[in-house]
């Protein structure tokens, strides 16, 4: 007889119920992971662009928890009541990414830009490129120590255009470069993007 499948997390021997990205949980673990997914798609789609998602990992991983939740459903009763309400909030919530994933593209580009900061005892300024841009921000490298929080001044070194925006978010892996995302304090369109288009086009003119 087949072994049964057992889940993925270290020190668990629960049975697998669901699997998200090719890793099997049991019900506990499955419902633990989907909130932390969905908490860090949530951070990407608010502009802080996190350097872990992109908008086709964000779709695979709505669409797997659609299609897991669906299997669930018809064994609802083998959870608790609170499984259950987890399991609906998760769908929700799933639900509304998927809808504001379809109205705020993301776009990957790579614009020259020159970072200004001027805070108290921290003034600096950086020439770097952008890795990823939004209708609100961007995701690029940048070498300098930032805050969540601190206010940059960026100006497009191509049109010579200026906006300040807010360090939304900030990353660095072992070994990598720093990466931010940051979120702009005014939106008219600062990258000259026509959103509209079936594939999002960068206007230089």
């Amino acid at each position: 007889m087949a072994e049964s499948v057992r889940c993925s997390v270290q020190g668990c021997e629960g049975p697998a119920a669901g699997s998200l990205e090719v890793h099997s949980f049991c019900r506990e673990h499955f419902i633990f992971t989907c909130y932390e997914e969905l908490d860090e798609c949530s951070r990407w789609q608010e502009a802080r662009l996190s350097p872990d998602r992109t908008s086709e990992s964000v779709r695979q991983f709505l669409g797997e928890c659609y299609r897991q939740v669906a299997q669930f459903a018809s064994n609802v009763k083998e959870f608790t009541g609170l499984e259950r309400a987890q399991l609906i909030d998760i769908l929700l919530r799933a639900t509304d990414l998927s809808r504001q994933l379809r109205q705020s593209p993301r776009l990957a580009a790579s614009i020259p830009v020159q970072l200004h900061c001027e805070e108290p005892g921290g003034t600096w300024e950086e020439q770097t490129q952008t890795k990823q841009l939004s209708p609100h921000g961007a995701l690029l490298k940048c070498q300098h120590p930032v805050r969540a929080g601190e206010i940059l001044l960026v100006v497009r070194l191509d049109t010579e255009r200026q906006v300040q925006a807010r360090v939304a978010r900030r990353q660095r892996k072992i070994g990598g470069v720093q990466e931010i995302g940051i979120e702009f304090l005014n939106r008219d369109n600062f990258w000259g993007v026509d959103w509209s288009a079936a594939e999002a086009v960068v206007l230089r003119a």
